[in-house]
């Protein structure tokens, strides 16, 4: 029962620790990250939206620069999603071309003030 409890108290440390780092999970994909680090995305992964979306979102636990959004889906080459050079942001935004319907994957990349790099991916689908 000692046992137990200490590696339970060893656990709930350790979860604290990386609760705080505000780097952590960095350099997972979003999908994996997203509990522990605090992303989310707009498209969620595993999303069904009606229709085209209009806007891909990702929401950091900090302010990023968001640099590049790839697009694509079977069949097709890749989309390249234009990202206008804004100010560092927690949740980073842009608007994406018309989405014909089917099942596309966007990958993202963003930096910090700081150098650090995030990056990530979510797949969704367009009905």
């Amino acid at each position: 029962m000692i046992r137990v409890l200490t590696l339970t108290a060893a656990l709930a440390f350790a979860g604290a620790a990386a609760a705080q780092d505000p780097h952590a999970g960095h350099n997972m994909p979003a999908q994996a990250a997203a509990p522990q680090s605090g992303i989310t995305t707009v498209p969620a992964n595993g999303a069904m939206t009606q229709g085209s979306p209009e806007r891909f979102s990702v929401t950091f636990p900090h302010a990023m620069i968001l640099k590049t959004v790839t697009l694509t889906a079977e069949g097709q080459a890749p989309v390249e999603v234009t990202v206008p050079t804004a100010p560092t942001a927690a949740t980073v935004s842009v608007p994406l071309p018309r989405l014909a319907p089917g099942t596309y994957t966007a990958a993202w990349t963003a930096e910090g003030l700081d150098g650090h790099k995030m990056s990530g991916s979510v797949s969704f689908m367009v009905h």
